[in-house]
């Protein structure tokens, strides 16, 4: 760049001349030095960078030319637009901040409203044992060396059901081989894992009651030689331990009910069993 004399401010006397019009610079020097001076920082170098690169120190004597004015122009222009994006740069921070703040929050509503899913399902199934274990043992349901079926069922909403079923034993429908879109869900637990793994903590020992086989003819004396006869009664004879051989799941999202269906059985008691006598 090359020198460039500062131009003086001589106060007008009179009306200025035509030559004096045309050399007159647009500011003020003084105002303008003044008011980079009362910004200068004790330490720090201030400049501009004109356009061909040449840079102009602030806290000395500025010359008024284009080049300078077009540098200030241009540096004014771009603090402006930094000044206009601020506000919308510090709202996203914000944003981003309370978008953090409400993560970091609903990760303990998440955490108690699983436990709180988790107790509810526990209750559940404690619920539906405890039939299973009222069922085995009333008098309606006799173990004489067959497994018996338990049913009954339950009311539950789809998130229930879910909550209860999901990601346990073997699903039978809907599938996407078996009819993919039924609102009617199909459940089986056939092994002893299944079982195991529906119960879990609720799995206790169950008993039941074993009888004999009732219907049995009986022979009776007469008088003069003369017959009679009947048939034998039922007897309840003692209890005995109880396994769950199976469970199937049938329920509706339509109307809410979920139908249960155990298959039972006397441990150690066969698959048949045979006809007391008294003969």
């Amino acid at each position: 760049m090359s020198a460039v004399q500062s131009i003086p401010f001589p106060a007008p006397v009179g009306e200025p001349s035509i030559s004096q019009k045309e050399n007159a610079p647009p500011l003020k020097q003084t105002t303008l030095l003044n008011a980079l001076d009362k910004g200068v920082t004790k330490g720090r170098k201030r400049t501009i960078t004109l356009l061909n690169g040449d840079e102009v120190d602030l806290a000395a004597s500025v010359p008024v030319t284009q080049e300078v004015l077009d540098a200030m122009r241009l540096r004014i222009i771009q603090l402006e637009d930094q000044l206009a994006t601020a506000p919308p740069a510090k709202r996203a921070k914000t944003t981003a901040n309370a978008e953090a703040s409400a993560s970091t929050s609903s990760a303990a509503p998440t955490a108690s409203s699983s436990k709180a899913d988790e107790k509810k399902r526990k209750m559940q199934v404690k619920k539906i044992f405890d039939r299973l274990k009222k069922e085995c043992k009333s008098d309606s349901l006799k173990f004489q060396g067959t497994s018996k079926t338990v049913k009954f069922d339950e009311v539950l909403e789809p998130a229930e059901f879910e909550t209860l079923f999901g990601g346990k034993g073997r699903l039978i429908q809907p599938t996407p081989q078996n009819k993919p879109k039924s609102t009617v869900t199909i459940m089986e637990f056939n092994t002893p894992a299944h079982i195991q793994g529906f119960f879990g903590d609720e799995m206790k020992a169950l008993k039941g009651n074993v009888w004999s086989r009732g219907g049995v003819p009986t022979r009776g004396f007469g008088f003069f030689g003369g017959g009679g006869g009947g048939f034998s009664k039922s007897i309840k004879q003692g209890t005995c331990d109880v396994t769950i051989r199976s469970l199937d799941v049938n329920y509706s999202k339509n109307s809410l009910k979920c139908a249960l269906k155990f298959e039972v059985a006397q441990v150690g008691g066969g698959g048949y069993g045979g006809y007391d006598s008294d003969w």
